[in-house]
């Protein structure tokens, strides 16, 4: 299976095949809260808000020089655009909670720090893993929310018993605010990072990871990832909330010396300081520095890239003659590009890329690397392709139609789709493969089928119709590809294109009596690293 650069977002890469498996066989409730008086979807609830003590502090306005200082970042560093959805990511600390006030203040129309109009909501995760000071903590962000007058969104996260918790933590979070951002449609994701968690990071990264590209960490902004307060260090947000009677949670375990980034924090930055006071100015310039030269090699890639790679029914190749010409610092530039574009879940070690550079240097027609993640690099004479192994078929015909019945199962293909009443995932799912349906029109099971030539239907926010040819042009998937993605109907109308769109008339609003949650899973995983 050929794997095309969108699949990642579309769905075919899974959640639980990136970095961690961070979502093996669970899921997340989803809950919003507003003083707005939004409709809620059905099947979320809420505990009473809280009853924690919240100070007036924390709802009045914040000093002029601060609002200043914060808007000239924000506007210099182009974080936010007029018309925005900020989501606010807030965990009830001094960072995040100042965060939240910040940015709530630059919303107001009436702010003269701030040329614009944006909008601000909140997303809060309870990893449970401190008992009633994770609830605490939940209720405190909820009322905080309230007073503010903001919609606060709510995040049970599940149980997690691995190794690495900080790492699993923070991909879980980010995957969370990611897939409300679609639902809500949030534009931006704001994190509290400050200039000492900027600098930590860095450290952390010298000693783990080889490679410049390692060190670049943290930009002020990221893709949608903003952060406003990069410029600020820790001391200064800690003192200024308690100056300003601004109330925030304390989380022990910041403290605790199980976590590498702690004992950076609490050991390494203080002998550090001892040897040279101003090591923090150092860092800092590096990574400007740093950053300055990725924006040069980044206008070198796009001139690389041009001449080594090229689209070919919706996949990116890469010539195997341009590439192998090329030193191998520039050919190891294109060939990161190459897998970030087809968003491929492996860490980019340069073992790796050295092992596919190596592929095209190959006198031998056709070779190829397996890679983790049901991946593979494979060359065929000229072009070098990314693959999926094959799940137990030939790449044959098509799958042909089947019936689904609700609740039931059906096999298409590699996939099988699962149809659920009231799924336990509810309306939302970090999953692009598990959805939920408006099932109150139902009269009828469901049938799975190949997408057919003339396919339209109205995808979910869209006004007017839509041919799924386009939808898979947009996307990107390589023609060969389309027939085996499962398309999910109901009489006539298309409900479901697995992975990638849900269709408007099927959406689950205030009014549906029914939830009908769809699941796809591969029904083989061959993975051969």
């Amino acid at each position: 299976m050929l794997i095309a650069s969108p699949l990642k977002r579309a769905g075919f890469i899974s959640a639980n095949t990136l970095g961690r498996k961070m979502f093996v066989a669970s899921c997340y409730n989803m809950h919003t809260s507003t003083a707005q008086g939004r409709w809620l979807p059905p099947g979320l609830t809420f505990s009473a808000m809280s009853s924690l003590s919240i100070s007036e502090s924390d709802a009045a306005s914040l000093p002029p020089q601060l609002m200043r200082d914060v808007a000239g970042f924000v506007t210099t560093k182009g974080l936010i655009r007029s018309g925005d959805r900020v989501l606010c990511l807030v965990s009830g600390g001094a960072d995040s909670v100042l965060l939240l006030r910040v940015l709530e203040q630059l919303s107001r129309p009436d702010e003269p720090a701030f040329a614009g109009s944006f909008s601000v909501g909140v997303l809060h995760v309870n990893y449970g893993r401190r008992g009633a000071d994770s609830e605490a903590d939940e209720e405190f962000v909820r009322a905080l929310g309230k007073r503010l007058g903001v919609t606060v969104h709510t995040v049970k996260a599940p149980v997690h018993g691995g190794a690495n918790f900080q790492a699993w933590a923070r991909d879980f979070r980010y995957l969370a605010a990611q897939n409300l951002s679609r639902w809500q449609g949030y534009t931006r994701i704001a994190v509290g990072h400050n200039q000492d968690d900027r600098i930590e990071t860095f450290i952390y990264r010298l000693i783990t990871y080889a490679g410049r590209r390692s060190l670049v960490v943290m930009p002020p902004r990221r893709g949608r990832v903003i952060r406003p307060l990069l410029f600020l260090e820790s001391r200064q947000i800690r003192d200024f909330c308690r100056r300003q009677g601004i109330t925030f949670r304390e989380d022990a375990s910041n403290r605790s010396p199980d976590y590498t980034r702690n004992r950076i924090r609490r050991q390494v930055l203080p002998e550090l300081e001892a040897i040279r006071p101003d090591f923090r100015d150092r860092i800092l310039s590096t990574l400007a520095l740093l950053e300055d030269e990725d924006a040069v090699l980044s206008e070198l890639t796009d001139a690389l890239w041009n001449r080594v790679a090229a689209d070919e029914g919706g996949q990116i190749i890469l010539q195997v003659d341009q590439l192998a010409d090329l030193p191998k610092a520039k050919a190891r530039l294109l060939v990161r590009r190459w897998l970030a574009e087809a968003a491929a879940p492996v860490r980019l070690s340069r073992s790796l890329i050295d092992g596919i550079i190596d592929i095209c240097q190959n006198t031998n027609g056709s070779s190829g690397l397996s890679l983790p993640g049901e991946l593979r690099v494979e060359r065929q004479y000229d072009k070098l392709l990314l693959r999926t192994p094959p799940a137990g078929q030939d790449g044959g015909a098509a799958p042909g139609q089947v019936d689904l019945p609700v609740p039931g199962k059906a096999v298409f293909g590699d996939f099988e789709i699962e149809a659920v009443e009231s799924p336990w995932w509810g309306v939302v799912s970090s999953d692009p493969l598990m959805v939920t349906i408006d099932g109150s029109g139902l009269d009828s099971d469901l049938k799975v089928r190949p997408w057919r030539a003339g396919d339209r239907f109205r995808p979910l926010g869209l006004k007017g119709h839509k041919s799924l040819q386009d939808i898979f042009v947009d996307a990107k998937i390589a023609r060969s590809e389309r027939e085996r993605i499962p398309v999910v109907t109901c009489g006539s109308e298309i409900a479901w294109v697995c992975g990638l769109k849900i269709a408007e008339d099927f959406r689950v609003t205030s009014r549906s009596e029914r939830l009908v949650g769809l699941r796809a899973t591969r029904r083989i995983v061959d993975n051969k690293v």
